[in-house]
């Protein structure tokens, strides 16, 4: 017997619940980035591998250890995408955008580095990006930050903003100069990725993750020592903005990002219960230009969609759902054209088949149905529709209420809880019920069949 395949280590399918919270939240993220004037964007999950060596740096881990890199059959390197901006920058040149600004675009996809999966780490990972192209005006970061603290309230995820700034070119050649003076004192301590990146890119060593490392650092210089009169007052603009929209936010001197492309303004949101970076991102104004394109401000983010779930973030109700089930065998097709009939009115519906009426019935509570609608042989000659509530406060309410007109007379038994759990409708009636009692209403415990 042929041993089973299995997925390739770090990488995993997103099924049931999960694949349901997924989607859910692209659906939220999506609503709030069109509400604010974002289009959506779709990049190949490929792209020539000297895209990300320009665009994210070649000192950084992403490209020194984390890229899935491959040479094609036309002997050309390619790399599936680690992250988003890059593609996006390409792809505002690759058509001939760069004089139709601004460009405000949304994605969503999966990304991949070929690292340690961990917890909230994956080697296919999702994230949800924004990028705004053709603006250096401070109100800019603000509106995207905005943006994002709106997400958050929508997701239901307590966050801590964390901001700072790595100034403009002539703010980090400063910079770097006062930094590789004092880590040289130290280099025989520095790990040994950050002995490597002393003299080619010392930025990165601020975003170690070597205890050591950013102990040493944290006696260091200051980037907020070196900034240019440009870059301050670029930064005290985005600080009074964000204390007059009364937002929270926290300066970490030690915050980079782990991408070359950023200068001014860089942020994370992190979440209060695990502690994981959830959202990221910051200004890049010379990344269109080192790409060949003209300079363009931009400002853009990612939220790692895997991270959010893992945070707990809120899916929000899910829809509330309809059985619809056939008695016999030869009652099938008309429970399927009910079905269908109910779908065009925006009603989620299941239609077992399974072999017996039982098992479909007790499908239909298994997968949280609020009701199921029965058809037999004897409904479909009254021209009605059985209907059973499986959900327990939709019996409540139904029971509360069943002394009103357009319930009165409908039970099929009376003086019993019971009798509010079958009624038999004909097609308005049941039509009726439904947005009164479904489409407005959504069970708030687990059903069971009485």
């Amino acid at each position: 017997m042929s041993q089973p395949f299995n997925t390739v280590r770090g990488m995993r399918d997103i099924v049931g619940e999960n694949a349901r919270q997924y989607h859910s939240i692209i659906r939220k993220l999506s609503d709030i980035a069109i509400s604010y004037g974002y289009s959506p964007l779709e990049t190949p999950l490929l792209e020539y591998t000297s895209l990300f060596q320009k665009g994210i740096g070649d000192e950084t881990d992403v490209v020194g250890k984390e890229m899935f890199t491959f040479v094609d059959r036309s002997g050309h390197s390619v790399s599936l995408r680690p992250e988003g901006t890059s593609s996006a920058v390409r792809a505002l040149i690759t058509n001939s955008l760069t004089q139709n600004l601004p460009q405000k675009w949304f994605y969503y996809g999966p990304m991949f580095r070929y690292d340690r999966p961990q917890k909230g780490r994956f080697r296919q990972f999702y994230q949800f990006g924004l990028e705004f192209f053709g603006s250096d005006n401070h109100l800019s970061d603000i509106e995207l930050i905005c943006l994002i603290k709106e997400a958050f309230a929508t997701l239901q995820i307590p966050v801590a903003f964390k901001i700072n700034t790595v100034g403009d070119e002539e703010s980090r050649a400063d910079f770097k100069l006062k930094l590789v003076e004092y880590l040289s004192k130290y280099e025989n301590d520095l790990s040994e990725d950050s002995v490597r990146r002393l003299h080619s890119n010392p930025l990165r060593i601020l975003d170690s993750k070597s205890a050591v490392d950013q102990e040493i650092c944290s006696n260091g210089p200051k980037i907020q020592d070196s900034l240019s009169a440009e870059a301050k007052c670029f930064f005290e603009k985005v600080r009074k903005s964000l204390q007059e929209m009364e937002f929270d936010f926290i300066e970490d001197s030690s915050l980079v990002r782990g991408l070359d492309y950023y200068d001014h303004t860089v942020f994370e949101f992190v979440g209060q219960t695990s502690g994981l970076t959830l959202c990221g991102g910051g200004r890049y104004n010379r990344l269109v230009g080192q790409f060949g394109g003209p300079r363009i401000p931009a400002v853009g983010c990612a939220f790692g969609i895997d991270r959010l779930i893992l945070e707990g973030a809120s899916s929000g109700a899910a829809k509330a759902i309809i059985g619809v089930i056939g008695v016999e065998e030869n009652d099938m097709v008309a429970t399927m054209k009910l079905s269908c009939e109910l779908h065009i009115e925006g009603v989620v519906t299941i239609c077992p088949m399974q072999e017996s009426f039982s098992k479909r019935l007790k499908y239909c509570d298994k997968v949280g149905a609020l009701c199921a609608f029965i058809l037999g042989g004897e409904e479909r000659k009254q021209n009605k529709v059985k209907m059973k509530i499986l959900c327990d406060s939709l019996a409540d309410k139904v029971l509360s209420e069943s002394t009103k007109p357009d319930l009165a007379g409908l039970h099929r038994k009376s003086d019993t809880t019971s009798a509010v759990r079958e009624f038999l409708f004909d097609k308005a009636e049941a039509r009726s019920f439904i947005t009164k009692y479904i489409l407005q209403e959504s069970c708030s415990e687990e059903p069971t069949n009485k």
